[in-house]
């Protein structure tokens, strides 16, 4: 389990395979659907219910990203 910081700054517990997909989407900032696998892409749209990763549109592709930090 990992605690990692998602919409208006709350706390959510994710577990290890949805680990990997957030620190995937956070590393490179953005990740479009169409090069994620069909497993990734059912656990990026559960962290996307969970508050967790934004949906976004960037020019023609949707893809996932983290929410932004607030200071």
């Amino acid at each position: 389990m990992k605690a990692v910081k998602g919409k208006n700054d709350y706390l959510a517990l994710i577990s290890s395979t949805e680990s990997k997909v957030f620190n995937k989407v956070d590393t490179t900032g953005f990740v479009s659907v169409n090069t994620l696998s069909e497993r990734e892409q059912y656990i990026a749209s559960e962290l996307y219910k969970k508050d967790v990763l934004n949906k976004t549109t960037q020019g023609e592709q949707v893809g996932y990203k983290t929410y932004t930090k607030k200071r």
